[in-house]
């Protein structure tokens, strides 16, 4: 009678172990979800953080439901689609839709929204979003931080 009741412990454990590691896995993406992302570094060019820039404003957000991405470059508001692929840490953006506006940081923003649909990855590490092409997972295509 206590062997059936122990190996139905274990499978239990099993399984609330298992559903755990499902929502340790999911995390990164609740975390990209519905947050302000500062713009600070385009490929190997840190972004001034003053707010006399015509930068110092540049985010991007990924908003749930429908998959949504919209945000402000140096000179223009755009927005666009994503896609979270089934594994943890893959993300394709699309090509973002702007306003036409002409500013001092033209370059750096064609620079931020040709980048954009390169994106097939992402890693998040503390308050920080990298996100990555498919050829080099060392060095981020974009980096942004989660605005406070």
């Amino acid at each position: 009678m206590r062997k059936p009741l122990l190996y139905s412990g274990i499978i239990g454990l099993g399984l609330l172990a298992g559903s755990c590691q499902d929502d340790n896995d999911s995390q990164p993406a609740v975390e990209l979800l519905n947050t302000r992302w500062k713009l600070v570094q385009i490929e190997e060019t840190p972004i001034s953080v003053s707010s006399y820039s015509d930068t110092f404003r540049s985010y991007i957000r990924f908003t749930s439901g429908p998959n949504r991405t919209e945000g402000l470059a140096p000179c223009n508001s755009f927005g666009g689609t994503f896609t979270l692929g089934s594994s943890p840490g893959v993300l394709s953006i699309s090509g973002q839709s702007s306003t036409r506006a002409t500013c001092a940081a033209q370059s750096l923003e064609d620079k931020y929204l040709n980048a954009l649909p390169r994106t097939a990855g992402y890693e998040i590490r503390g308050y920080e979003l990298r996100l990555y092409d498919a050829s080099n997972t060392l060095r981020p295509l974009l980096i942004f931080q989660k605005a406070e």
